[in-house]
């Protein structure tokens, strides 16, 4: 039982050392996820979120719901400019992704006057690029953009939960591996990432 309503639980178990299991609590009458617990490659919990309190068809006012979402009082409103593109047209192509990913999209973001100040913006081409990868249930994107000494840290490793994210610098280039995947996905990723020409300006 989760917050008080009786869930069916399925573990869906991977068959190699590239992805997550997952185990998922489903609310037998509506099908409504519930919990969802994400499992390393030796099952240990990673992450969690399940609903502690639950009410299911609740009215709801659609125009109440609409102007709560639009009250951006207190916050920074930011709309990037996301460009559809495809990696070789950008220039970019891997010869060995991670078996059972595959690409979904890949979008361009202009950079901005403030994020191309620094070295070497202009020499890679003044824009990011996010290509995105599925197997069907994890996604692992891609960004790749002109090194910057000034924004730029130190190549590395970050976790947080289930999400791992590797920074690597390429020449002039600078790659972030970002995905709830292991290591070792991300890695077969960075190490399979080729450029293969200059991108049209």
């Amino acid at each position: 039982r989760v917050a008080g309503f009786d869930a069916e639980v399925v573990q869906l178990q991977p068959r190699d050392q590239l992805r997550y299991g997952y185990r998922v609590w489903n609310e037998n009458k509506t099908g409504m996820l519930v919990k969802l617990q994400t499992l390393d490659v030796d099952g240990h919990v990673l992450e969690q979120s399940a609903f502690s309190e639950l009410q299911l068809d609740a009215p709801v006012s659609m125009g109440k719901l609409e102007k709560m979402m639009a009250n951006t009082e207190g916050y920074k409103v930011e709309r990037p400019e996301m460009v559809n593109t495809t990696a070789a047209a950008e220039g970019w192509e891997i010869k060995s992704p991670a078996p059972g990913f595959n690409p979904v999209s890949c979008f361009k973001r202009p950079q901005t006057s403030a994020e191309g100040s620094g070295n070497g913006a202009n020499a890679a081409g003044g824009s990011t690029m996010q290509w995105i990868f599925s197997d069907g249930i994890a996604s692992v994107s891609l960004f790749v953009e002109a090194f910057d000494r000034s924004r730029h840290g130190s190549e590395g490793l970050m976790l947080q939960g289930a999400t791992r994210m590797l920074t690597r610098r390429m020449g002039s280039w600078w790659l972030t591996v970002v995905g709830e995947a292991p290591l070792a996905t991300l890695v077969t990723f960075a190490n399979g990432i080729e450029r293969t020409k200059t991108a049209p300006k």
